[in-house]
């Protein structure tokens, strides 16, 4: 009887949090990936990606003020380079800047400067990832040929499905996530406790991730 409860309650939930993610949650949308891709290549067309003078971190402001004039303060945090951190999750490691945190949302640059591969995980969320430098490579579990994003590229996984990924050294992108932001979050904090042991980082993570995400709450979200 208590499995059942259980059961029950578990089911409940799903149902009720799978229907808010298609009625409630998009209302709280303020960002569009087809219009996060159009800026990404704004931005790149200024700039000679296969050069050895290209300067990513100058790109990666440059895409930054380009959102926030499209998009507004309001909602694109200051770019500050001491908010960078470590991310380990799905056993791949990289580093990332958020841009903008909810409870529905969240905009980040992430990407890696040696390279990195790992298990995209499986979300309540869409997740949107446009290639600003370097390539990314990606797969299903019934691919025998691996999809190939570079520069420019946005590689779209779909909620409720789960993909092996590789970035090369050096590789960065503007990762756009839209569902149940908090439903994610153990993914990229599961691997302190399982290897890393790194809890400063997972701090930091935590204090970014709610600082913005309280913020954003009270400012902008919708009911």
């Amino acid at each position: 009887m208590k499995l059942l409860k259980i059961a029950v309650f578990l089911g409940a939930a799903y149902y009720f949090l799978n229907s808010l993610l298609y009625t409630w949650l998009p209302k709280n949308y303020i960002f569009d990936p087809k219009t996060l891709n159009e800026i990404v290549n704004t931005v790149l067309s200024k700039h000679d990606v296969e050069s050895e003078t290209y300067e990513v971190k100058e790109v990666l402001h440059e895409i930054r003020d380009s959102l926030a004039s499209h998009y507004g303060d309001e909602y694109i945090n200051k770019y500050v380079e001491e908010e960078w951190v470590f991310n380990n999750a799905g056993g791949a490691m990289g580093q990332m800047l958020i841009l903008h945190a909810s409870i529905s949302e969240y905009l980040i640059f992430f990407g890696s400067a040696v390279g990195t591969e790992g298990h995209s995980g499986v979300h309540f969320a869409d997740d949107y990832f446009t290639i600003i430098h370097g390539e990314q490579t990606a797969c299903l579990p019934n691919n025998l040929q691996a999809e190939v994003y570079k520069p420019g590229d946005t590689h779209h996984l779909q909620k409720g499905y789960s993909k092996q990924y590789s970035m090369v050294s050096g590789g960065f992108a503007l990762e756009l996530a839209q569902g149940w932001i908090p439903c994610m979050l153990p993914f990229g904090f599961l691997d302190t406790f399982s290897s890393t042991l790194d809890f400063y980082t997972l701090y930091r993570t935590v204090y970014l991730t709610g600082r913005d995400m309280i913020k954003n709450l009270v400012k902008n979200q919708k009911f």
